[in-house]
């Protein structure tokens, strides 16, 4: 059997063909692992910053849950003062009712208008709408 005859040129030039398939294949390979780094810094970025807004988040609702509490606290304390002012205008007019029916006795006042004498004596100003 008579084995094809390669010349010296021919065997060259098969592996220079040989080398570039290769480095273009190297080349191919670079590019993509140049793609897979670019997309892999993008994501860590796009990571980081979904990171820093979740903690902006959680960090804003820890400050709402406290600001909830202070106003929860504050308004307690505010309901509480209402509730006091409220007990003692009661106790107020309760007085003020009390010391008027005993002034009215001790005057002997009878449903009869008093007399502008009387009203300037006790302090009154103005006639009281019946």
């Amino acid at each position: 059997m008579r084995l094809p005859f390669i010349s010296r040129r021919r065997a060259q030039a098969d592996v220079d063909m040989a080398v570039r398939a290769v480095w273009h294949l190297v080349d191919e390979a670079e590019a993509a692992t140049c793609e897979a780094r670019l997309d892999q810094r993008k994501a860590e970025a796009d990571l980081t910053a979904e990171r820093k807004q979740h903690q902006r988040a959680v960090a804003y609702v820890g400050q709402a849950e406290q600001r909830r509490d202070m106003d929860g606290h504050r308004l307690a304390r505010a309901l509480r003062a209402v509730a006091a002012e409220r007990r003692q205008s009661a106790a107020y007019r309760r007085t003020i009712t009390r010391l008027t029916d005993q002034l009215l006795d001790a005057t002997g006042y009878q449903a009869e208008p008093l007399l502008p004498a009387a009203r300037t004596t006790l302090g009154i100003d103005k006639e009281v709408d019946a």
